[in-house]
C-alpha cells in the first residue's frame, strides 16, 4: 500500500532500460503506424526524454515523500503537531493519445510509480503497432500488478473511463475529454485532462526576419509534421510587418523541408483520414485567405507525407481559424498593437500554450500578465511542456492538473493530513459539554482578540 522510497526508484529506474534495449522496435512500431517516421525523431521525441524523468523523478522521490509540517498554535493544541503526508492513491489509469504513444504512454508512468501507485496503460486503438510493443515491453519489465497495458478499440477506451479508478489520466481531444470527465464523475474518479489547444505564437516586430526566429518557428511546426497538442497552432503577426515576415518565412520552409516535405525530420500524418481532415482545411482556406503557400512535393500515399502549408490572413469563418489544426498547417494573422494581440488571444478557448518570439520587456508583461494559459515560453515554443523538472498541463478547455516531476508526483499522490494530540491543548473546552470555561474562552479570549484585530 505504501512503498517506500527505494521500491519506488527500483521501479522507476526500470524504465531507463526498458526504453533503451527496445529503440529499434520502437522505431518500427512508429514507423508502422504512422506510415513513415524517421528513427532520429523516434529518438528525440519518444525514447530520450523518458530518461531524464526517471533520473529527476529518482533524484527528487525521497524528498517528496518527506512529511511536510504544518504550524499548529501552541496556545490552543499545546505540543500536539500536524503534518501532510503525500500517500499513493492506489490503481492508476493512464489513457494515453496517438500522437506520442511512447512518450505519452511511459512518461507519466514514472510519475504515477514514483507516487507508489500502481498503473494501467491504455494506449490508443490508431497506433496498434506501438501498443502491441508496450504491452510487451511492460510484461517483460513489470509484473502485472505493478503495471500493465491493454490494447483494444474505441469501445474499449470508452468502458475504460467508467471503472472506478484512483486516478485516471487522460490525453487527447477537447471533446473527447469531456465525455471522459462525465464518465469518470459517475463514480467520482479524479482525472488529469491533457487536451488540445490553439497554442497562439506572436511574432514581435523586433523579430520579424530574425533568422533564429524563423529557424525554431519552422523546426517546431515540423514536429510530428505539426500532430503535437502544443505545438504552433497559429502565428500572430504584426500587420505592417506580414509581407515580409510571410517571405522570409517561406523561405526557411522552402530550404528546409521543400525536397522531400521533411521526411528525415518529420513523421507521417496518422491516418489518411486525418489527411482527408487536414485538406479539406486547406481546401477551405483556398477562397478564405489571401495565399496558402504549400512547401514541398505531393504527398506519397504511403508514407502520409503531407506537404506544410502557410496559410496568409485567413478569413475569421476559414476553419483553420475556428479549429485546431493538429497538423502541417500553419495560418498567420496579423495584429495592429498589443491590446489588440491581447485581444484575440483572449477570444478564443485557454490553450496549453502562448509563445511569444519578442526582446520587448513590454509586450511580454502584457502577454505574461494579461492572458490565461497552461504555460508561457519566450523565444521558443513547447518547452514549457518538455521540462522534467516543470509540471505541465492546460487550464479551462485545455485541461486540468498537472504531470511531470514534483507537480505529477503530487498529481497522483494523496495530500493526507495527520495529526497527533500531545500535552496541553484547549481539548475540553472545545468538545461538550460546554461550560463557564468554554463561556470564559470565547468571551474573554477569542472575540477580544478579533475585535482588537479589526480595530473595534
Amino acid at each position: 500500500m505504501f512503498p517506500s522510497a527505494e521500491a519506488r526508484i527500483e521501479r522507476m529506474s526500470r524504465i531507463v532500460p526498458m526504453m533503451y534495449k527496445h529503440r529499434a522496435r520502437i522505431h518500427e512500431a512508429l514507423a508502422a503506424d504512422f506510415g513513415s517516421h524517421p528513427s532520429l525523431a523516434s529518438d528525440v521525441t519518444e525514447i530520450t526524454a523518458m530518461f531524464e524523468r526517471v533520473q529527476f523523478d529518482c533524484a527528487h522521490v525521497h524528498e517528496w515523500m518527506k512529511p511536510i509540517p504544518k504550524p499548529v498554535d501552541p496556545a490552543a493544541q499545546g505540543e500536539s503537531v500536524a503534518y501532510l503526508q503525500y500517500s499513493p492513491k492506489g490503481v492508476v489509469c493512464n489513457m494515453a493519445a496517438w500522437n506520442f504513444p511512447f512518450d505519452i504512454g511511459v512518461g507519466p508512468v514514472v510519475d504515477m510509480l514514483g507516487a507508489g501507485n500502481r498503473v494501467i496503460v491504455k494506449p490508443s486503438d490508431l497506433t496498434p503497432h506501438s501498443g502491441a510493443l508496450l504491452q510487451q515491453m511492460f510484461s517483460a519489465y513489470f509484473s502485472e500488478d505493478e503495471v500493465a497495458v491493454v490494447n483494444g478499440d474505441v469501445e474499449l477506451s470508452r468502458h475504460c473511463a467508467t471503472l472506478p479508478w484512483d486516478h485516471l489520466l487522460f490525453t487527447g481531444g477537447t471533446a473527447i475529454g469531456r465525455q471522459v470527465a462525465k464518465a469518470c464523475a459517475e463514480n467520482l474518479v479524479p482525472v488529469t485532462l491533457e487536451l488540445g489547444g490553439r497554442n497562439p505564437t506572436i511574432v514581435g516586430r523586433d523579430k520579424l526576419t530574425d533568422p533564429q526566429t524563423l529557424a525554431v518557428i519552422a523546426g517546431i511546426k515540423a514536429i510530428k509534421r505539426g500532430q503535437l497538442c502544443i505545438t504552433i497552432d497559429h502565428l500572430l503577426v504584426p500587420e505592417d510587418g506580414l509581407r515580409a515576415f510571410v517571405t522570409a518565412f517561406t523561405d526557411v520552409m522552402q530550404q528546409r523541408f521543400g525536397d522531400d516535405n521533411g521526411a528525415n525530420s518529420a513523421s507521417g500524418i496518422i491516418s489518411m483520414r486525418h489527411v482527408e481532415r487536414l485538406q479539406r482545411l486547406v481546401d477551405d482556406a483556398q477562397g478564405k485567405s489571401d495565399q496558402v503557400i504549400r512547401i514541398g512535393r505531393d504527398m506519397n500515399p504511403a508514407a502520409r507525407d503531407m506537404p506544410f502549408h502557410i496559410v496568409v490572413n485567413p478569413r475569421e469563418d476559414a476553419q483553420v481559424v475556428c479549429d485546431e489544426v493538429f497538423g502541417p498547417i500553419l495560418p498567420i494573422v496579423t495584429y495592429r498593437d498589443t491590446d489588440d494581440l491581447i485581444a484575440r488571444i483572449n477570444k478564443g478557448d485557454t490553450p496549453l500554450g502562448i509563445y511569444a518570439f519578442t526582446d520587448d520587456p513590454a509586450l511580454r508583461e502584457a502577454i505574461a500578465t494579461r492572458t490565461r494559459s497552461g504555460g508561457v515560453s519566450f523565444n521558443i515554443a513547447v518547452m514549457h511542456g518538455a521540462l522534467a523538472s516543470m509540471g505541465f498541463g492546460g487550464v479551462g478547455a485545455s485541461g486540468t492538473g498537472r504531470h511531470h516531476g514534483e507537480e505529477g508526483f503530487r498529481e497522483f499522490s494523496n495530500p493526507r493530513g495527520f495529526y497527533e494530540r500531545r500535552a496541553g491543548g484547549l481539548f475540553e473546552l472545545i468538545t461538550p459539554p460546554y461550560g463557564d470555561g468554554t463561556r470564559q474562552l470565547v468571551d474573554d479570549v477569542v472575540y477580544p482578540q478579533v475585535a482588537a484585530a479589526l480595530g473595534a
